[in-house]
């Protein structure tokens, strides 16, 4: 049974360990623990398999890397590009049902606020 893939540090290991009832896997406070397919069997014809968390390519941008929750909001120049970002893609007036803006058209900080 594979545990289903996830980000990294989302506890895949953990849960390994606590199926097998013992430290099968290393883990760590710390993503990037975990860096290859490891497979252990629960029993004879059950096997559980870890592998480490899926990250978006550096080719990603950042504000698609920060929407999927795999780049750290805290590392983002301008936190207000991922909304930005997000509003050139969707209706988000509509879909959160705002009013129109004072100005020309809406702006990621106005969608914040």
């Amino acid at each position: 049974i594979p545990l289903p893939p996830g980000l990294p540090n989302a506890g895949k290991s953990s849960v390994l360990n606590a199926l097998l009832g013992r430290g099968a896997v290393g883990v760590s406070r710390a993503p990037g623990r975990t860096r290859y397919f490891q497979t252990h069997f629960l029993t004879p014809t059950v096997r559980l398999c870890d592998c480490p968390g899926l990250v978006f390519p550096s080719r990603a941008p950042p504000e698609l890397q920060v929407l999927a929750g795999v780049y750290p909001i805290a590392q983002l120049q301008d936190p207000y590009s991922a909304v930005g970002f997000l509003g050139s893609r969707l209706a988000l007036p509509q879909l959160l049902q705002l009013r129109p803006p004072s100005g020309p058209g809406w702006t990621a900080w106005e969608l914040c606020e």
